[in-house]
């Protein structure tokens, strides 16, 4: 049976894998939090790849290419579980990909950070056509083993990836925390499998995607 998550139970957990974190210094002239990852009280937030967003684009794509981006290591991704539910509880046997900091204006965990950051040098990005990706998530499930068997795929390890989330803010009655702008920015970087190089680029306003560009070198 294929796994699926519940977005507002999934956020909580994020918050909660995040949340672990000890305090270990203030931005200055802020008066913010920051938090690193992972460590042993933090194994990262529960997510093996993003594909879209669970409120949002099924894809992230420029029209061409849908991109998919992992968080941890692809070959530990069960392969029952439906990669377009986002959130996976069960991730944190898996080797993350990235590593970075979060920044919070409230007491960690009580509320959505105001910035979450990830990078990474060996972050694997596949790249599959469009309307091939479309199809195979027109049932609204997507396995890994599906994913990696579908016509066109490409293939490729970021060795230059930042991701910068600027979370939705809670109700104040809720915590508030979050940032006034909420967002996401993506950059990658890197070689394709079957030769040549790649770049990937995202940038959410919510509730709009602003700009998507994928440039994939020819086939060697």
């Amino acid at each position: 049976m294929i796994k699926k998550q519940k977005l507002g139970a999934g956020f909580i957990a994020l918050l909660m894998a995040l949340a672990t974190l000890p305090a270990t210094a203030a931005s200055a002239g802020e008066g913010l939090v920051r938090t690193t990852w992972p460590s042993a009280e933090d194994p990262g937030a529960p997510i093996y790849a993003r594909v879209g967003e669970p409120t949002g684009p099924v894809f992230y794509n420029d029209g061409e290419w849908a991109a998919v981006v992992f968080y941890r290591d692809p070959g530990c991704i069960p392969p029952d579980f439906n990669l377009l539910g986002f959130f996976a509880f069960d991730s944190f046997g898996c080797d993350l990909t990235v590593s970075g900091f979060t920044l919070w204006e409230v007491e960690p965990g009580s509320a959505p950070p105001k910035i979450h950051n990830s990078t990474g040098s060996a972050v694997p990005v596949w790249f599959v056509p469009l309307d091939v990706a479309l199809a195979a998530a027109a049932d609204g499930i997507l396995t890994i083993g599906e994913l990696a068997g579908l016509e066109g795929l490409r293939k490729g390890v970021a060795d230059h990836f930042n991701e910068t989330l600027r979370p939705i803010p809670f109700p104040p009655e809720l915590g508030g925390g979050g940032h006034h702008s909420p967002g996401l920015i993506m950059d990658a970087k890197g070689d394709l499998e079957d030769g040549g190089r790649f770049a990937f680029h995202l940038t959410r306003v919510e509730p709009d995607v602003k700009a998507v560009k994928i440039t994939l070198s020819e086939i060697s």
